[in-house]
């Protein structure tokens, strides 16, 4: 079975609350990017706030592409995200991130920007729900998709038959395709659907995919 999950990338809480007004009606569960401006090159809303302000039945994945991910935790236990998505490539001591995550009630899992080996994240791999293969680099809506990830995604899928893949990033009906035929079971899709007219439509198409 085939998931999809929206992206929502907000800079502004007005922007955070627009986009989960246009999501409601068509998922049940949300990805949020948060981004510090610095492990990548744009800044977000922190996000905590403007989740736990925000009326919404709504489930949220939250990807936390900070540098210091350690720092944010505390903000996210008492919000409705129940899912935390980590990068490999933060600093910190990651597997007490990740047991700290567990102990309180959250769902766990990586994601690997284009250019990290899997192989990187392997001793992590018992702690996780799943792992998240960005297929851009991050920061941004609308990145190119980078082909060379399909490869990694296959021969991961090849080495860890039994665990999780989402795939984030430049993802169309087209390189949705791809990523499933790949071995990928989660796509996290941000300008596609949240730039269509119609996003029912826009979900249709994908999971027909």
């Amino acid at each position: 079975m085939i998931t999809v999950i929206p992206s929502i990338l907000a800079k502004t809480p007005e922007e955070f609350t627009a986009m989960v007004r246009k999501l409601e009606p068509h998922t049940k569960r949300v990805h949020l990017d948060i981004i510090d401006g610095e492990f990548a090159p744009t800044t977000t809303i922190k996000g905590y706030k403007e989740l736990s302000e925000c009326k919404t039945d709504l489930l949220f994945d939250v990807h936390l592409m900070v540098k210091k991910p350690a720092e944010q935790l505390k903000h996210w236990y008492e919000t409705r995200a129940d899912r935390i998505i980590l990068h490999a490539e933060a600093e910190g001591d990651m597997l007490a991130i990740l047991e700290e995550l567990e102990q309180n009630g959250k769902r766990r899992a990586l994601a690997l920007n284009p250019e990290t080996p899997f192989q990187n994240v392997g001793s992590f791999l018992p702690h996780l729900d799943f792992i998240q293969f960005m297929t851009v680099n991050p920061g941004f809506y609308g990145s190119p998709f980078i082909p060379e990830v399909i490869e990694k995604i296959e021969q991961f899928r090849g080495i860890y038959p039994h665990i999780a893949i989402a795939v984030d990033g430049g993802i169309t009906p087209t390189t949705a395709s791809l990523c499933v035929g790949a071995g990928a079971s989660i796509l996290v899709v941000g300008s596609y659907i949240m730039n269509s007219k119609d996003v029912g439509e826009a979900l249709k198409n994908l999971k027909a995919e």
